[in-house]
């Protein structure tokens, strides 16, 4: 009994051996800036106020109606409760990993009743009963650290499932932001094709009176005629996005089609981004990022199996005991209650397994080299696609610099081919081309208006950060 008292305590003081490697975060090493970092100082050079927002960053472009639905997005968006559910089952998988070390009690209360008759030597039947039950337990001993390095891999699946709630969240808080700016870009767009349809029909009543006049000739007439169709087959195209776009955002905010038509219907313009935008460098980004967090976490969990594949190298210990509970009687005489205990240590090991366990280690070593290999293509990505969107933050701020000029200049060369025509100082044919000129630009204008707007949108997307101080 002294013997196996030692051994109980030398296997419990081997408890604190853990085998597999420890987790160590792999150096970032990431610039000290951006290429195009002085993109996110230019921003913040026409902001009307100081102060970020501490929570929420579409609140930036101070549109309630935007407000709106972001917030219906991220309560009912079904992509956002999937990724809840996986959130919760991970939860769960925590603690079923550490139930493995958890003591387990088995019973057998109903127990048995055994009689046994015998016939004695002086002719008489003596009658023995016995009545039985069991109550066992067993208690695992981590001695090798199986069971917490599955702890560790269930915890690392856990960080890596709210990592991905989390981007989900950012990610349709951006979708929805993009999906809202479009349209009222194309309602700003529709706007101005039906001004420029309206422009032009004036235009084409004039070239026909002249015609019908004997003025002008028929070739005047029709192209007016065609440049005010052709202005006019575009309009179908755009009501087609809007449609879509409402049809989307209903989407996204866990609704059928249709449901924000009455919303959505209303002219509204493109609302502009009125907040400063935090300068962040790439260590910021790429420490806040979730999908870095999610790709970091599973190289975690994929270092956690490599001990659990080491673990079963080695035995597993367990300290098992039963108690017996019984009765026992002969003939008349009184029951005899009986309580009988034992306590033991069990060892379980294979000793050959047709190579299962070497392969199950490679496996586990070949994943977390995968592991790895992701991680370091997350970093470099999510600093790409910043880089991507400053940069065409950038070139949407120059070419809207020179839309605006060129949309001033053709509005001015129209005005004047209108009273050169009239003065009969030109043909028609330039006056068409002016006008042409001036609705080209009008659109492309609103176009990239609502693309840089959308690109603000993205920039906290890739930025993977709800608003902080600049």
């Amino acid at each position: 009994m002294r013997h196996l008292n030692l051994c109980l305590v030398a296997l419990i003081g081997l408890s604190a051996c853990t085998v597999g490697p420890d987790y160590q975060k792999p150096d970032i090493n990431a610039p000290k800036s951006f290429v195009s970092q002085d993109v996110l100082g230019a921003l913040n050079t026409n902001a009307s106020k100081k102060e970020t927002f501490a929570n929420n960053w579409w609140e930036g472009f101070e549109d309630p109606v935007l407000n709106q639905l972001v917030d219906a997005g991220i309560t009912q968006n079904f992509n956002i409760f999937a990724a809840t559910a996986r959130v919760k089952e991970a939860q769960a998988r925590v603690k079923l990993a550490g139930a493995n070390d958890n003591l387990t009690v088995e019973s057998d209360l109903a127990g048995s009743v055994e009689e046994q008759k015998r016939l004695n030597r002086d002719g008489n039947q003596t009658t023995t009963s016995r009545t039985t039950g069991s109550l066992s337990a067993s208690l695992p001993l981590d001695i090798f650290g199986r069971t917490r390095r599955e702890v560790q891999a269930a915890r690392a699946n856990l960080e890596a499932s709210r990592a991905e709630l989390k981007s989900i969240v950012l990610k349709t808080s951006s979708d929805i932001s993009s999906e809202y700016l479009r349209l009222r870009g194309n309602q700003r767009q529709l706007e101005l094709l039906k001004e420029s349809v309206t422009l032009q029909e004036k235009t084409l009543s004039i070239v026909r009176s002249r015609f019908e006049a004997g003025l002008a000739p028929e070739l005047d007439f029709q192209r007016a005629l065609a440049s005010v169709e052709r202005l006019r087959s575009q309009i179908p195209p755009l009501e087609e996005r809007l449609r879509n776009s409402r049809n989307d955002i209903a989407g996204l905010t866990g609704h059928f089609p249709g449901h924000y038509e009455a919303l959505l219907n209303a002219q509204g313009d493109i609302p502009e981004y009125k907040t400063p935008i935090p300068k962040l460098v790439p260590l910021d980004v790429l420490d806040a990022r979730p999908d870095i967090r999610r790709a970091e976490a599973q190289l975690k969990e994929a270092i956690a199996n490599i001990g659990v594949a080491q673990a079963d190298y080695y035995p597993a210990f367990a300290l098992t005991g039963e108690i017996a509970i019984g009765s026992t009687g002969i003939s008349s005489l009184p029951t005899t209650d009986l309580l009988i205990g034992s306590l033991a240590a069990m060892i379980e090991h294979v000793i050959l397994s047709g190579n299962v366990r070497d392969a199950n280690l490679e496996i586990a070593k070949a994943q977390a080299e995968e592991a790895l290999a992701n991680y370091e293509l997350a970093l470099r990505d999510a600093s790409q696609q910043v880089e991507e969107s400053l940069n065409a933050i950038r070139a949407s701020i120059e070419r809207t610099s020179s839309l605006e000029k060129s949309a001033t200049a053709s509005e001015r060369s129209f005005s004047q081919a209108q009273t050169l025509y009239q003065q009969g100082l030109i043909s028609f044919l330039d006056v068409v081309d002016a006008q042409q000129d001036l609705a080209d630009d009008e659109q492309d204008l609103a176009a990239e208006r609502t693309a840089y707007s959308t690109e603000i949108a993205n920039l906290f997307n890739v930025l993977g950060t709800k608003i902080q101080s600049p």
